[in-house]
Formats: C-alpha cells, structure tokens, sequence
C-alpha cells in the first residue's frame, strides 16, 4: 500500500492558499506544528528503507479507480510511431475522459492501432477513451508539462444506448466473454462490438476466448453478427476442433533429415516473409524491411542493464519468432529454423549524445537472414538518472507492427518491475505457436476452392492503375506523403461506422477506395489490403511473428 511521504516543516511559503493546502497539523507533533505534503507516493518496506513509488498529483480518478498518468504515459511511449507522449484527465460533455495525447516520429501515427496494443498492455480503465496526435507536448516556463494547453477531444468514444441483458444461457456464456475481452463490467445484448471499442485485433481475441469456451465461430461471423444477441443465434453447437501442429510435423522427409541438431522446430517460410527475402536481395542498399525503433524512457530509477537483459531472455524463450534463422536455400524451400536458445545483443552506451548517430547508422545496417538468432538487437544510451534511450532494431521478417508493440510493451513493463524488485507479470500459457499460421497457409496453399476464389478476384476485374503510372516501373523508387487533417469530420465518421456495424478504419478504407475509382476511372477494380491472417485461436493474439498479407480486394 502506498502513502504520502510528509516533512515536519515550519509552514510558510509567503502564500496563504499554498501553505494552506502544503502544510497540514502534525498529528504527532506538538500542538501547532506542521507537516508538509510531498505529494511523493512511498511504501515503508519491512527492511525500513522507504520505496518512492511516483507522484500523487500525476494519479487521478476515472470512473472511480485511481490512475497513474506516469503508467499510461509509458506505454504510450513504447508504442511504434510515437516519440513522445502525456496523458490527461479531461472534462467532455460533463464526464471525466482519459485522453493520451502523442507526438509521431514522423508523419503520423496510427491512433486506432495505438489503442489497440495499450488493451494488450494495460487494465481497459488505464487505456485512454481517445489518442489525440500533437506537434509538441507542451511545457511551463519551469519545463514541467502544462496539460491545460492540451487541446481538448471533439468526441469521446464512449457508447451509448440502453443496457439489454442476456435472457438465456448461451447468450450470458456469450455475453460474459464479450465483457472479459473488451474490458468492461457488462456489456448490452444489442450492442455492437465495434461500439462497445472492438476492432479487427480483438475480433481474434474474442474468437479465441469463444472457442475456448466451446463455442465455434470465426473472425467473420463477428463482422456479420455483431451484437452478443445476433452471434449467440448463429452458434450451432459445434465444437471447436482446432489441433496446435507438432513440431517439425511440416517438413518433407529429406528436409527433416538435413536439420542440424539444437533446433526445437522448423518449417516453411511464408509466401510474405519469401517476398521480403527477395526484395532484400534484390536491393541491399535500400535496407527493406529493416525496423528501427527508438524511445525515450522515463523512470524514477538509473538504468540497470540486469533487468532488461533478463526480460529480454524471458521474452526470446517465450516467442519461437525470436529465436528464428531463416535459411532460403539450403533445404527443398525456404525454411525457418527455431533454434533452442538464442542471446539478444545490448550495447549500452554511457551518454545520450551519440544516440542520432546511432540510430542513423543503425538504420543503413539490416540483418543477414542466415545468421544465427535473433533478428533482433538492442542498444542504451544513457541520458541521466531518470530517462534513457531505448532502440530496438528488428527484421520485419519476424515481426508486424502489433506485434512489435506489443513486445515492447513487454519489454518495458518487465524491465520497470524487475527494476523494482518484483516479480514480472507472469504470461498465460497458450497453445498455438507461430508454425499454426504457417500450417494455415500451407492448407490454404493446397485448396483448389481457395485458388479458384482468389483466381476469381484477380481475373474478374482489373488491377487498380493510377494514371500516369506504367504498370511495370523499373526506376528507382521514391516514397511520397500528404497529410490530411480529418478532425472535423471525426465525429460523423464514428457516427456513420456505428449506424453500418463496422469500424471506422473500414469507413475509411471506403473512401480511399473510392477516390482511387475517381483517379482511375474504374468503378470495379481490385487493390491490395494489407490483413493479419494470424490463426482465430486463443492466445494467438500474443504470440510474436509476422502474420501481414496483402490480399486482393475488389
């Protein structure tokens, strides 16, 4: 249990309403002595010593529970694309709403994606009801953040509507899942999923959670029924018969006899990681599908390279992804080879000064595929006693942007109690490994109903070709980027995603679709979608690898 930390003081600041409120009787004291309110949180441990445990003025209340600004702050922090980051307690519409507020490393964030790694990480009650994107966050002449110049949010993603209980068993087993995964005490029988805060990430998860229950049903029935009461009617009864592969189940024969020893499994890699091999090849200089991530940490703490290096290991023995080679040509197809154990590399470096020059050169120096794991690697710079420097350089090879951040957010929030001297949160064992995925796309691979769908797609319309652009391009590549600012037209937006059922990123995608009609002069045609294809099984939503495809859509 933590406390505030008060000084006995004499209590006089020259300002009646500050001393006032700082200065308080001394309840032990002799009469007329004053105790002064740190407003430091500390814990009296049994050894005597007194643990700080953050500040009272950065804790508020939200819907009746305490929150720590500094926790939200932190994890909003570790998140890819954010370079800065403060959390606030706003009034909207006279409620108390959460808002994280970041600045982007580059151009943008994506704010939706953001929210959905802060539910991975943190209680439902500490992921902020909306992310706002700002240039800076601003600060006091004294260069302590000044939250009252944080602009305020235009709406609230808060549902609204009447509560509808569940009237039979199967729709409060329903019901009750739908509650645990989004977070919330109940939820309402006809209320969307996508109202109520759900997205396509943890569609998987409820799927997952549903068929653990028993329950058999798919991503896609989520998008079709979308309310407890329409899905709970279109369960059968069926139960789920999902079987984790063996390891090295997925070889041929000679394959399995060429794997050296120290591997606890291997198996193809995906048509999506083979793409990527190829274009790295094809254009080394240009370091494709090298990720760099870097990020300021705040903490009341020096930094100790002990912790990270343990939640690193704990981290690299729980996902097979990283402790993975990749061999493109030394078995009858490109394979992924999970070695038994595998060292992260740390070097921590006693300064901030050199950390642009760092991450600048690390950028220009992506992965040998064949090297022994991991693909991974990180760096320290120091920067004082309570803030430091955290790069991570990964190939996309074995990671996708939900679940870099998710590892981050592990690796952050592991480092922070190990710090402390408690223990990590301990992970939730599950069944499904990355090689189910791949299993997955084997089958699919194999299914003459599959091809002839996605033969249907690509051959009965045609491929999306902007004017201007011939179909093949062999010069040198360039990237172009236009913001544009939609604030205005959030509120009709979510307005809209509600009165169809659907997300707003899939408004979204609508209108871009529609514009690319526009520019072309197409009005059928087929483009890429970008998708996670990552197995709808328990768990899967926390088991680290890369699971993008880009698909047909038309």
């Amino acid at each position: 249990m933590g406390w505030e930390r008060c000084i006995r003081d004499r209590g006089d600041w020259g300002a009646a309403g500050l001393t006032a409120d700082r200065f308080v009787p001394d309840p032990f004291g002799s009469v007329g002595s004053r105790l002064y309110r740190t407003g430091d949180a500390v814990a009296w441990r049994s050894d005597g010593t007194v643990e700080f445990l953050g500040r009272l003025d950065a804790q508020v209340k939200v819907r009746g529970v305490r929150v720590e600004l500094g926790e939200v702050e932190s994890a909003l922090r570790s998140c890819v694309g954010v370079r800065d980051a403060v959390a606030s307690v706003v009034e909207v519409g006279g409620r108390r709403v959460l808002v994280g507020y970041v600045v982007p490393v580059g151009s943008g964030v994506d704010v939706v994606g953001v929210r959905g790694v802060l539910r991975g990480v943190l209680p439902e009650v500490l992921v902020p009801s909306v992310v706002m994107v700002v240039d800076v966050v601003p600060v006091d002449p004294n260069g302590k953040v000044d939250r009252r110049q944080l602009p305020l949010p235009s709406v609230v993603d808060e549902p609204v509507g009447v509560f509808v209980a569940p009237v039979s068993v199967l729709e409060r087993a329903v019901a009750a899942v739908w509650a645990r995964v989004l977070g919330r005490d109940v939820v309402s029988v006809e209320a969307s999923f996508f109202d109520l805060g759900g997205d396509s990430m943890l569609a998987v998860t409820l799927v997952g959670a549903l068929r653990a229950a028993g329950c058999s049903t798919s991503v896609r029935d989520v998008f079709a029924y979308r309310t407890v009461r329409q899905l709970a009617a279109s369960l059968d009864g069926a139960q789920d018969e999902w079987q984790p592969v063996a390891p090295f189940a997925l070889l041929a024969e000679s394959d399995r006899a060429a794997v050296p020893d120290g591997l606890t499994d291997a198996y193809p890699a995906t048509q999506a990681q083979v793409g990527m091999a190829v274009e790295i090849a094809k254009d080394e200089a240009a370091t494709p599908y090298h990720i760099v991530h870097t990020m300021r940490v705040h903490d009341e703490l020096p930094f100790d390279v002990e912790p990270l290096r343990a939640t690193l290991a704990e981290l690299v023995a729980r996902h097979d992804t990283l402790r993975t080679s990749v061999d493109l040509t030394g078995y009858s197809v490109p394979m992924q080879l999970v070695h038994a154990e595998a060292q992260v590399p740390i070097v921590v470096h006693p300064d901030a000064s050199g950390h642009p020059a760092y991450v600048a050169a690390e950028r220009d120096r992506p992965f040998d595929l064949a090297t022994p794991p991991p693909l991974l690697r990180v760096a320290v710079h120091r920067e004082d006693d309570r803030a430091w420097w955290l790069t991570v350089s990964v190939s996309h090879l074995i990671t996708g942007g939900w679940d870099l951040n998710l590892l981050l957010a592990d690796l952050r929030d592991g480092y922070h109690r190990r710090r402390r001297g408690e223990q990590p949160t301990p992970a939730e064992p599950v069944a499904v490994r990355y090689a189910d995925f791949v299993a997955a796309e084997l089958s699919a691979l194999d299914s003459e109903a599959d091809a002839d769908y996605w033969r249907d797609v690509v051959t009965g319309t045609p491929k999306l070709t902007l004017p201007g652009t011939p179909a093949t391009d062999s010069g040198p590549r360039q990237v172009c980027r236009t913001e544009l600012d939609i604030a205005d037209l959030d509120p009709a937006l979510r307005g809209l995603a509600s009165s169809l059922g659907v997300p707003v990123k899939a408004v979204l995608h609508a209108a871009h679709l529609k514009v690319m009609s526009q520019l072309s002069g197409e009005r059928r045609f087929y483009t890429g979608l970008v998708c996670d294809a990552r197995p709808e099984v328990r768990g899967a939503e926390r088991v680290h690898g890369m699971y993008i495809n880009v698909l047909p859509f038309g």
